[in-house]
């Protein structure tokens, strides 16, 4: 536009040039009007272009003022052809001016009729409104686009080189698994990988057990393709072949690494045992760099991972073991008018890979006497199923569901019968000496959770001591100056309560006691003493304990060295404790069982 102007400009002086000696005066200044008017047409043309910001109007406007507001007034009143003020001189667009005369008077009321408002030629609210609605609106600001910097086309490498992968044992059928994986590493420019090349060796058709084989950037697809006799390259037929896999499309930038792992997917049912094995081949990649040239091989770096099928789809993969709160070995208080219920044997069963439901379970107990009624399995605070009391125990028909990736800890429990009329043998005793579940997993296959390890003798006794540690055990060092870790002191302090019945604790130190480990040895000794501080009383060598009371009992045990050769890191356990129903030996129990953690931390003596 603004060169339209300067033309203009041009021709009126080339006009006058022209023009001088011919034309009078008043020729001249109609000429120049004629001129002035089509610049200010053109300015007005232009600076409607370029007005970008919003027009607004706050006041009331009549003819005769003079204000700033006017001359907005007449630049959007000439906005429109319909109410321009003036077409040449002042008023007209790009001579707008401050007045408000009979000009901008005449073209408010165009505005006014246009606008469905009474033609008062004054500016009032409704007037002012119509025009906010149409002047006063702020116009889109237009974002700056950042241009995008394209790097300069550059020649590249790549290099392909084998990266670690967890690989399944077997490829099982209906199963999708991770089988090899490569790094790719781009130099000097950002490549893109277009195609690689799988061959597939075995001694099968691939089609019959490989349903498809896909490549993977992290959790990205990149693409896959299905194994069919189509889409294969055979070079040896029944045993070799090639899988193109095309499309990708896949941008390593310059300097940077990248892993492609590749997935295969097998069909539902595959031929069992056959060994399959992948490789990238070096020479079926085609890549490019951004220089366009695209290349076809690498430098061979064999990537390359093996894999057999199995016919049947993926198992769970069940791991036994025993709880840690299995029980120990123990008095169990039995009734004269009742039954009760003991727990046997607790151990854990985890499950991973796929659901398991199992459906049946076997068992072994070993008795001394005929202490039991039934047998039972629960898992946590539910019966899951319970049979008559024998040696060899089957429950045949429950179902226990395990999801995989949990643990369920199951507890075999007895139920032990009463004793109205006479007591249970000296020796009654059970345990379970193993057990094993049946059942299916999510994909119909056939697991078992066995576990070999016995459990411990639970003793039936209808008056015995059961206890309990109080505390930790000490163990402390002392000595004289010359042989300052000559002696160890340990102290063990436990409850003893009396069930059913009153308990007698032999309070002699061969028949209670504490075993040191390791021994002394000769010409070093070890003394002990047992002793009750609370709820119990003393006579003829026993502690008497009445039913039903809880006493505070300890075994106190010194070790004193007298030889250079005894040092060496020592311990103490309760050893055994030896009780009665009643002051006498006879018939009396050494316990020499459930001491496991009665027992004190290790300590250095030295004479």
């Amino acid at each position: 536009m603004s060169k339209k102007l300067i033309a203009i400009a041009l021709a009126v002086t080339f006009i006058f040039a022209g023009v001088a000696k011919a034309a009078t005066v008043e020729e001249l200044q109609a000429q120049i009007n004629a001129l002035l008017a089509q610049i200010a047409a053109l300015q007005g043309q232009l600076g409607g272009q370029t007005t970008t910001g919003a027009i607004c109007f706050t006041t009331d406007l009549s003819k005769g003022m003079t204000s700033p507001d006017v001359k907005n007034l007449q630049i959007v009143l000439n906005k429109d052809a319909a109410t321009q003020v003036a077409a040449s001189g002042a008023g007209s667009p790009g001579y707008e001016t401050t007045y408000f005369g009979s000009l901008t008077y005449a073209a408010v009321k165009k505005f006014q009729a246009a606008n469905g408002i009474i033609t008062t030629g004054y500016v009032g609210p409704l007037t002012r409104a119509a025009l906010n609605a149409k002047y006063c609106v702020t116009p889109p600001t237009t974002t700056p686009t950042t241009p995008t910097t394209v790097a300069a086309p550059a020649y590249g490498t790549l290099d392909v080189t084998e990266y670690p992968v967890s690989k399944p044992s077997y490829l099982y059928g209906g199963a999708t698994s991770d089988i090899l994986a490569a790094q790719f590493k781009a130099t000097g420019s950002d490549i893109t990988v277009k195609k690689v090349a799988i061959r597939i060796q075995a001694s099968s058709l691939p089609w019959k057990d490989l349903a498809n084989i896909s490549l993977w950037d992290g959790s990205t697809k990149l693409a896959e393709t299905p194994v069919i006799q189509s889409n294969l390259i055979e070079t040896t037929f029944g045993s070799d072949y090639t899988l193109n896999i095309s499309g990708l499309n896949w941008v390593i930038p310059a300097g940077t690494s990248k892993v492609m792992t590749m997935k295969v997917t097998a069909v539902s049912v595959p031929t069992d045992a056959i060994t399959y094995t992948f490789t990238l081949l070096a020479n079926g990649l085609v890549y490019t760099d951004t220089a366009g040239v695209t290349y076809t091989s690498v430098t061979d770096h064999t990537v390359q991972e093996a894999i057999t099928t199995e016919s049947t789809a993926e198992g769970a993969t069940i791991t036994t073991t025993i709880a840690t709160d299995n029980p120990i070995e123990g008095n169990v208080i039995a009734k004269t008018d009742s039954t009760v219920v003991v727990d046997l044997y607790k151990f854990n069963v985890k499950v991973e890979k796929t659901n398991v439901t199992f459906n049946s379970a076997t068992s072994t107990a070993a008795y001394t006497g005929d202490p039991a009624i039934s047998i039972e399995l629960w898992d946590g605070s539910t019966l899951v199923a319970t049979v008559a009391a024998s040696t060899t125990i089957s429950w045949p028909s429950f179902t226990l569901p395990i999801s995989a990736g949990t643990t369920k800890t199951l507890t075999v429990k007895a139920t032990i019968k009463s004793y109205p009329g006479s007591a249970p043998g000296a020796s009654d005793a059970i345990k379970i000496t193993g057990i094993t579940l049946t059942g299916l997993d999510a994909n119909s296959n056939i697991k078992y959770a066995s576990l070999s390890t016995s459990g411990n003798d639970q003793h039936i006794k209808l008056i015995a001591p059961t206890f309990a540690l109080s505390g930790t055990p000490t163990f402390t060092v002392s000595g004289d100056t010359t042989h300052p870790k000559s002696t160890g002191d340990a102290k063990i302090v436990f409850a003893v309560t009396a069930n059913g019945g009153d308990v007698y604790i032999d309070a002699s130190s061969t028949n209670t006691y504490t075993t040191v480990t390791p021994t002394p040895g000769t010409g070093n000794s070890v003394a002990y003493g047992f002793t009750c501080t609370s709820n119990a009383t003393y006579g003829s060598g026993y502690w008497r304990i009445t039913e039903g009371q809880t006493a505070t009992c300890e075994i106190n045990t010194t070790i004193s060295l007298a030889t250079t050769t005894a040092g060496a890191y020592y311990q103490v356990q309760v050893g055994k404790v030896t009780w009665n129903t009643s002051a006498t030996t006879t018939s009396d129990i050494e316990q020499t069982y459930g001491w496991d953690n009665f027992k004190t931390g290790q300590a250095y003596l030295a004479y």
